[in-house]
C-alpha cells in the first residue's frame, strides 16, 4: 500500500487546523514537518496529538503541550510496514538503523548480499513511499517513518543492528557510543534532527555570538542554523564570518557528526591557521579531538597544541575551547600540572571579560582532572560547582560529565545510592535533544556501578546489550588506563575468554600505535600482567604508573598472588623499630586509613603499596630506584601521616584503599569499611 498524499491541494496547516480546532503555531508546524509532507502521516499525527492530550488550543491557536510523537503515528507506520514483503521489511529495518540517509552498499554489506539482489526490495521500498532517491544516496521520506521502522525492531536486535551498522557505515565509532549508551534515545534523534527556530536576531549584544551561546547551552542544532544564516547573509564582517564558521564546527563536533571533520578539513585546505582565525583554530581543535578518540594520540596532541599556540590572542570565549580540549588530553596522559595550568588560563580569560559567563566550564574540566589524579575531595567540590552553576555561569553541555565525576567519587567511597543518583542525572540530560560533551565515562560508570551492586556478570550482560562496543572502544582506555586491567580481571572471574581477548587486542593495538605514550603502554602491560598472573609486571605498574587507580588495582592483584604463594609466617610484616614512628593506637580503623591515604605523596603511596604485598625495604628500593635508607625515611613519614606504627596496619590501610578501585564483590551500603561522602578523605 502506497503512503502517498491524500489530497495535494490541502496544506499541512489546513489539515492541522481542521482536526485540532485552531491555527497551528510555528512550533507545531515545525514539529509536523516530521511527516515529510505525507498527508496520511500528518492526519495520524494530528489525531494522535488530540487523543493523547498533547495539544493546548487557546484563543483559536493550537500549541504543543509536549513535543512527543504519539503512539498512533508509529502504529500506523508499523501497519504499513506489515503490508510489504518480508524481504522489503528486512531491507527497510537494516536501512533505518543506518540513519535517515543511507547507501545501498551499506545495506548490502549488512545483509551479506549483493546490491543487485536487493534491487527488487529497493523498488518496493521506493514504490511504497518509505524512501526516496536523492542523487547518490537514499533517504527516508520523513522522521516519523524512520522512527516507526526502528521501533518495529525488537529492542535487543535493535541495539545489535545499530552497533553493527556503525561498522559498515562511514560514521565515526565514537558517535555510535555517544548515541547508544542511553538506550531510550532513538538513533534518528541525533542523526538528522529537525531544524528548530531560534526566535531571535543573531546579534545578541553579548561577549559571545548568539550561535555560540546556543551551542554552549546544549542547543547545537539551533546554534548551527543560526550560524548558517549569518554565513548566508550578504556583507557580513570578517569577524562575524569566522565566528559563525567556528560555531558550525563546534556544534557538529558536539553532535558527533562527521560534518565537523568535513568543515574543518575544508577550512584548513583553503587557508592556514592564523592567530586571529577562530574558525581555523576551532578546525584544528575538532580534528585534534577526532584523532585523539580514534587512538592517534601523537597527531591529536600536535593539532591541539597548535590550536592553543596560535590562539593566544583570540577572544577568551573561543580560546576556552582550545585550552580545555588540550587540558583534557594532557590529563589523560597524567600530565596534571600542565593540564591544570591550561584550565587556570582559560578561567583567567573568562574572568577578564566585562560580564561573568561560563564559570562552570573550568570547574567541570578541573573536576575530571582531580578525579584522574586521585584527589577525590577536590574532584567532588569542583563537580558540585559545575552542576550547581546557574544562569550565565551554567554550561549545560558539561553537566553530564560533572555528574559522572560525582558518581565515580561516590562509587569509590562505597556510596552506591549517591553514585546511581548522579549517573541517572547524567543519563537524563544526555537523553534529551540537547548536545553534551561526549565521554566514554558515561557508559563506563554505569558498568562499574552494576558490577559493584550486582557482581561481574552484570557487566557481561551490559556488554551483550547496551554497551557492546565499549570493550573495544579506544577512547575508554585513553580516558581511564585502569579500565583494561579492570575488564581483564572481570573476564577472568566470569570465564569470558572472548571479552579478555577483545580487551587485550584493543589495548595492545593502541599501545603499538602510540609507542611513545607511557600511560598507554603501561595500561597494556597491566592488562597482560593480569591475564598472565605476572607479579613482576604488576610490581612495575605499582612503581611506575602515574595513574593512582591502576596502582591500586595492581596492588590488590599482587596481594592476591603473594597471599597464595607465600606462607604467612614468611611475610615481612614485622613492625619497624619503636623510634621509627610516633605512637598510635594499635587498632586503626579502615575508614581512618582511607581518610589519611589521600595525604600521601605518589612515592609514599607506592612504597606503602609495595610494603603491603610483603616486600622488604631492600626489594622496594630496587623497584623505585632509591636507596634502602631513603625507603626507610619515607616509611617513617608514611607512619606519621597515617598515625600507625606497624606494617600490618599499613597493609590493612593499603588493602582498604585499593579495594575502592578494584573490588566488584557485592557489599552492603553503609558498611563502615566503605567510608562516606562526609569523611575526611573528601
Amino acid at each position: 500500500m502506497v503512503l502517498g498524499p491524500l489530497n495535494e491541494d490541502v496544506t499541512d496547516e489546513q489539515v492541522l487546523r481542521d482536526i485540532l480546532g485552531g491555527d497551528p503555531d510555528r512550533e507545531l508546524l515545525e514539529f509536523a514537518a516530521g511527516a515529510g509532507g505525507n498527508r496520511r502521516l500528518l492526519t495520524e499525527l494530528a489525531l494522535g496529538l488530540a487523543e493523547e492530550g498533547l495539544i493546548n488550543a487557546d484563543d483559536g491557536v493550537a500549541r504543543l503541550a509536549e513535543r512527543r510523537i504519539p503512539a498512533r503515528v508509529t502504529a500506523h507506520v508499523k501497519r504499513r510496514l506489515d503490508d510489504l514483503s518480508t524481504n522489503c521489511q528486512h531491507f527497510l529495518k537494516v536501512a533505518a538503523v543506518l540513519g535517515r540517509t543511507f547507501m545501498l552498499e551499506d545495506v548490502s554489506r549488512m545483509l551479506d548480499r549483493s546490491s543487485a539482489s536487493l534491487l527488487s526490495s529497493l523498488d518496493e521500498a521506493l514504490a511504497s513511499g518509505f524512501v526516496v532517491a536523492d542523487e547518490l544516496q537514499l533517504v527516508f521520506q520523513s522522521d516519523f517513518l524512520i522512527q516507526g521502522v526502528v521501533e518495529s525492531i525488537p529492542a535487543p536486535a535493535r541495539g545489535a543492528l545499530q552497533r553493527e551498522a556503525m561498522g559498515h557505515s562511514g560514521r565515526p565509532a565514537e558517535a555510535a557510543d555517544q548515541k547508544f549508551w542511553v538506550p531510550e534515545r532513538p538513533l534518528w534523534m541525533t542523526e538528522r534532527p529537525a531544524e528548530p527556530s531560534t526566535g531571535a536576531e543573531e546579534d545578541s549584544g553579548e561577549v559571545f555570538s548568539r550561535s555560540h551561546g546556543l551551542i554552549m547551552d546544549g542547543k547545537a542544532i539551533a546554534g548551527i542554523r543560526a550560524a548558517e544564516r549569518i554565513l548566508a547573509s550578504p556583507g557580513i564582517s570578517v569577524s562575524a564570518r569566522l565566528d559563525a564558521e567556528a560555531s558550525v564546527i563546534l556544534g557538529y563536533s558536539l553532535l558527533g557528526m562527521e560534518e565537523a571533520e568535513k568543515h574543518s578539513e575544508r577550512i584548513l585546505r583553503e587557508r592556514r591557521a592564523g592567530q586571529d582565525d577562530v574558525a581555523a583554530l576551532m578546525a584544528l581543535t575538532a580534528l585534534s579531538n577526532a584523532r585523539w578518540r580514534a587512538g592517534e594520540l601523537g597527531e591529536g596532541l600536535s593539532l591541539g597544541r597548535a590550536a592553543v599556540r596560535y590562539g593566544e590572542n583570540v577572544d577568551p570565549v573561543w580560546r576556552l575551547h582550545f585550552q580545555l580540549a588540550l587540558a583534557g588530553k594532557l590529563a589523560n596522559l597524567r600530565e596534571f600540572e600542565k593540564a591544570e595550568s591550561l584550565i587556570d588560563d582559560a578561567e583567567t580569560g573568562l574572568h577578564g571579560l566585562p560580564t561573568r559567563i561560563w564559570g562552570a566550564a573550568p570547574a567541570a574540566m578541573r573536576s575530571r582532572l582531580y578525579l584522574q589524579a586521585g584527589r577525590f575531595g577536590d574532584a567532588r567540590r569542583q563537580a558540585e560547582l559545575a552542576t550547581a552553576a546557574a544562569d550565565r555561569d551554567a554550561v549545560p553541555i558539561l553537566r553530564p560529565l560533572a555528574h559522572t565525576v560525582l558518581s565515580t567519587v561516590a562509587l569509590y567511597v562505597g556510596d552506591l545510592s549517591t553514585a546511581a543518583e548522579h549517573l541517572k542525572r547524567a543519563q537524563s540530560e544526555a537523553a534529551t535533544e540537547q548536545a553534551v560533551l561526549y565521554s566514554a565515562q558515561y557508559a563506563w560508570t554505569d558498568v562499574r556501578i552494576a558490577v559493584k551492586r550486582e557482581g561481574p556478570r552484570a557487566a557481561v550482560e551490559l556488554f551483550a546489550d547496551r554497551y557492546g562496543r565499549l570493550p573495544t572502544q579506544r577512547s575508554l582506555y585513553i580516558e581511564d588506563p585502569a579500565a583494561a586491567a579492570f575488564l581483564v580481571r572481570l573476564a577472568l572471574d566470569v570465564g569470558d575468554a572472548d571479552l579478555k581477548r577483545r580487551v587485550l587486542d584493543t589495548v595492545d593495538a593502541l599501545a603499538a600505535d602510540n609507542p611513545g605514550i607511557s600511560v598507554v603502554s603501561l595500561s597494556a602491560t597491566h592488562a597482560n600482567a593480569l591475564a598472565d598472573g605476572d607479579p613482576a609486571a604488576l610490581s612495575r605498574i605499582v612503581a611506575q604508573s602515574p595513574d593512582p587507580i591502576s596502582v591500586a588495582l595492581a596492588t590488590e592483584e599482587l596481594a592476591k598472588i603473594y597471599g597464595t604463594k607465600t606462607p604467612a609466617k614468611r611475610r615481612n610484616i614485622t613492625p619497624l623499630p619503636a623510634d621509627s614512628a610516633a605512637a598510635a593506637p594499635e587498632d586503626v580503623t579502615p575508614q581512618l586509613n582511607t581518610a589519611c591515604w589521600a595525604g600521601l605523596s605518589d612515592m609514599e603511596r607506592r612504597i606503602a603499596y609495595l610494603v603491603s604485598v610483603g616486600m622488604t625495604n631492600r626489594q622496594i628500593a630496587k623497584r623505585v630506584h632509591l636507596s634502602a635508607h631513603t625507603v626507610n625515611y619515607h616509611l617513617r613519614k608514611i607512619y606519621r601521616k597515617l598515625g600507625i606504627n606497624t606494617r600490618v596496619e599499613l597493609a590493612r590501610g593499603a588493602a582498604t584503599y585499593s579495594s575502592r578501585a578494584a573490588i566488584y564483590s557485592i557489599e552492603d551500603e553503609g558498611n563502615p569499611g566503605h567510608g562516606t561522602p562526609g569523611s575526611e578523605a573528601l
